[in-house]
């Protein structure tokens, strides 16, 4: 598809879903750009608005607004959103119901994400909150060439059966240039048949996570394939999220395709908080978030490292204020050689993805496991482990009133993602303890660990 015929269907796809995409992604592109007081003042009045919006259609947060003694016209500066309290993932959880405004706009719906630490949550979302997201990525990605319409490759997860409503997106997909290709199950045997594949597309970007570039570029390298052909036929970037991206996969995935890499960081329930520029600074989304720093065990302020607070300053739909995130990030107000004005953030702690490697030699990504999540009501946690070949282990933190038969339906699952080769073990638990960095493994895989270590992709 010619990328402005894809820019024209993808400007009639978010029309028709209600949502003002590009109008604001136009807004984003000025905003970035102006000086920082006055940035500070639009967060200023997008902050005055939430708090009068959450007051006014939240029973949640004008229960506890009066508690504290705050009213909305309290607000006239930045610094009063600290006499809000801190809250965590497990309050937008319970007082979910409390917290929404049903009538905020198109398309209010429930969300569910697991996230990298696997701790379920369902919110609300609505159209208004998804254009503001979808224009901030669309803004990031122009930052390193990729503009509405080209090629982007979508090195994704996607379930293992597609329904007929999953053929109508990937349809949808096709008609905006965002193909998929699943990064569920890797193997070396996949590599020559996914570069052909590609290579036939000519993509202009590779938006993936870290660990699956990481371990495609691996795998490719042991098999002597090079994925070079690829920048020949027009690829640019290769654009990672969902997880940390550590300096030695960056390298790895810049050396194998050729091409930069750069990173973006978001959450589902908290919108897109940065991504890089062409300078490799991940700038913040300044215009529809604000960032804060605590100490994660005193809950005080700190300057500039500590672990992440957001108010998202776009969500009244579910209004999310001084939002702990669990990840630890520094951020700097420094300036950027790209010129933007926007502040900039480095994420120095947390996100972890990994895979486990069945007895046919398959590598199955963490994202099959947090699908089961999505897919089975009643889990709360879940983490994958593996210690010997062929022996699967899924511990599981349940919802306080969970369903009979819950752990048939996970095995189930399980065994649709990981085939009739594996022996799998299913065991409820109170709590899944964190690693030392205090964000939860989705898998942790000492099989996938060691052959990783010794260079080792096939059995």
């Amino acid at each position: 598809m010619l990328p402005v015929v894809a820019r024209t269907f993808a400007r009639i796809q978010e029309r028709l879903l209600g949502r003002r995409t590009f109008a604001i992604l136009k807004e984003l592109e000025e905003s970035q750009w102006w000086p920082r007081e006055r940035i500070a003042a639009l967060q200023l009045e997008r902050l005055q608005r939430l708090v009068a919006s959450a007051y006014a259609h939240s029973s949640y947060w004008r229960q506890l607004m009066d508690e504290r003694g705050i009213k909305p016209g309290d607000i006239r500066s930045l610094a009063d959103l600290k006499r809000f309290p801190l809250i965590e993932k497990s309050t937008l959880r319970d007082q979910r119901e409390n917290m929404v405004w049903r009538q905020e706009g198109r398309r209010v719906l429930l969300a569910r994400t697991s996230g990298s630490t696997n701790d379920a949550l369902e919110f609300y979302t609505s159209s208004n909150r998804e254009a503001c997201i979808t224009a901030a990525r669309m803004r990031g990605h122009r930052w390193v060439g990729i503009n509405p319409g080209d090629k982007e490759l979508y090195f994704w997860a996607s379930p293992v059966e597609l329904n007929t409503q999953g053929r109508l997106k990937q349809i949808r997909d096709m008609l905006v240039n965002n193909p998929l290709t699943s990064t569920l199950a890797l193997s070396p045997a996949v590599i020559p048949e996914f570069l052909k594949l590609w290579l036939r597309w000519r993509p202009k970007c590779i938006f993936t996570y870290g660990s699956s570039a990481a371990l495609f570029a691996r795998m490719a390298r042991s098999m002597h394939v090079d994925l070079t052909p690829l920048r020949e036929a027009g690829l640019r970037t290769v654009i990672t999220t969902a997880e940390m991206l550590s300096d030695v996969d960056r390298g790895r995935i810049s050396e194998a395709f050729g091409v930069p890499v750069h990173d973006s960081y978001g959450l589902r329930e908290g919108g897109l908080i940065g991504h890089e520029c062409d300078r490799f600074t991940m700038h913040t989304n300044d215009e529809h978030l604000i960032l804060e720093t605590i100490d994660p065990h005193a809950r005080m302020p700190t300057d500039g490292t500590g672990e992440l607070v957001i108010t998202n300053l776009s969500s009244f739909v579910q209004p999310v204020i001084r939002y702990r995130t669990n990840d630890i990030v520094t951020l700097s107000q420094e300036r950027c050689p790209c010129g933007r004005t926007l502040n900039h953030l480095r994420v120095t702690g947390g996100r972890l993805h990994d895979f486990v490697v069945t007895r046919d030699g398959r590598w199955i990504s963490c994202v099959n496991f947090l699908y089961i999540c999505k897919s089975v009501p009643g889990i709360l946690e879940l983490q994958v482990r593996q210690e010997r070949l062929g022996e699967v282990h899924l511990l599981v933190v349940p919802e306080a009133d969970r369903s009979a038969g819950l752990a048939d339906r996970i095995m189930a699952e399980a065994r649709a993602r990981l085939g009739p080769g594996e022996e799998i073990t299913v065991q409820f638990v109170d709590r899944i303890e964190p690693t030392k960095s205090g964000k939860y493994r989705v898998v942790v895989s000492t099989v996938a660990t060691q052959m990783l270590a010794d260079n080792k992709y096939t059995l």
